[in-house]
């Protein structure tokens, strides 16, 4: 999205605060004070997430390996069928603004 300076702070607290807080699986609170009470410790995922957003902030041009245009197809299929016309054909617009990326 083009704003390296603020991924590069999220990145560097992240940096700092997953290790102390044993990698948790998700933060509570609006603020993310917390670890959630539910929480596990030592998440692959949240240790594969941390990594993947360091080498991305070296090399930007990769995320684009994230992406193929054939997602939206499928992201259209998902998001039209969970929405209230779920008998109505969606567009791709409106699945694409379903994305939280």
């Amino acid at each position: 999205m083009g704003r390296t300076e603020l991924a590069q702070k999220a990145v560097a607290l992240a940096e700092k605060r997953l290790p102390v807080d044993s990698w948790p699986e998700y933060y509570d609170t609006r603020t993310g004070k917390f670890i959630g009470k539910q929480a596990r410790m030592y998440q692959t995922w949240t240790i594969a997430g941390f990594l993947t957003s360091k080498m991305l902030l070296k090399d930007p041009e990769t995320a684009s390996r994230l992406f193929w245009e054939e997602d939206y197809e499928l992201l259209d299929v998902c998001v039209c069928g969970l929405s209230k016309n779920g008998r109505k054909r969606c567009s791709r617009g409106a699945a694409r603004s379903q994305i939280l990326v």
